[in-house]
């Protein structure tokens, strides 16, 4: 789990969750995610509440409703 903490922590955090997410591990990146809105509500630090939060929220809401698409298979 990465750590979180300052804006610079927290992007990064989240940067490594979409990696996470688009290489296909989605729970985990998921996971990330989930914990990042957390931490981020819970410290209430500014800079991320303003810039980090908005996206985090609409990803895990976008995921939440629309389970992720297989990837297809060469034949």
């Amino acid at each position: 789990m990465p750590d979180f903490g300052t804006l610079r922590e927290n992007q990064a955090a989240f940067e490594v969750a979409v990696a996470y997410i688009n290489s296909g591990e989605s729970e985990y990146g998921r996971s990330i995610l989930a914990a990042l809105r957390d931490h981020i509500c819970d410290t209430g630090e500014q800079k991320s509440v303003q810039w980090i939060l908005p996206t985090v929220l609409e990803i895990l809401e976008a995921r939440k409703s629309c389970p992720p698409i297989p990837p297809s298979h060469d034949r």
